[in-house]
């Protein structure tokens, strides 16, 4: 399902919280006034996290967050490894098994123990494969 936005009124309701006493908008965040600053109205808790998505969102589901104060870190440093993590959860209890990688660098080097035991094993005659049913077929006797 698509992310799910905030309605007209609950932005406007959310930029009024944010508002102080001298009508400047401040961020939720940290509490630096903005100004002409650029703000954005932010999940509180990631929307891909909500599993309820027929709930409809309200003003305590969101904050004001300053652009470059504090909405951009957040994001980056934990909005989206939390939704990642969630994936890889959802995916793992689901039986999605990640595909497996080679290994694209050299192979390692053999052991003395493990040429010392394939060179033993050259040495040993084979023995001859057994004859699980005879090729020659017996005559009745008349």
């Amino acid at each position: 399902m698509a992310r799910r936005e905030f309605t007209r009124t609950i932005y406007a309701q959310i930029v009024h919280r944010a508002t102080n006493a001298l009508g400047q908008i401040q961020c939720e965040g940290c509490g630096l006034v903005l100004g002409k600053k650029p703000y954005h109205v932010d999940h509180t808790i990631p929307d891909a996290l909500f599993l309820d998505k027929s709930r409809k969102l309200t003003a305590e589901d969101g904050r004001l967050l300053g652009k470059e104060c504090c909405h951009d870190p957040k994001t980056r440093k934990v909005d989206i490894p939390a939704i990642a993590e969630a994936k890889r959860r959802e995916a793992k209890h689901l039986g999605i098994a990640r595909p497996a990688g080679r290994l694209t660098g050299p192979a390692f080097a053999r052991s003395d123990k493990s040429l010392r035991r394939e060179a033993a094993a050259a040495q040993k005659a084979a023995l001859p494969p057994k004859m699980m049913f005879s090729q020659q077929r017996k005559e009745p006797a008349t």
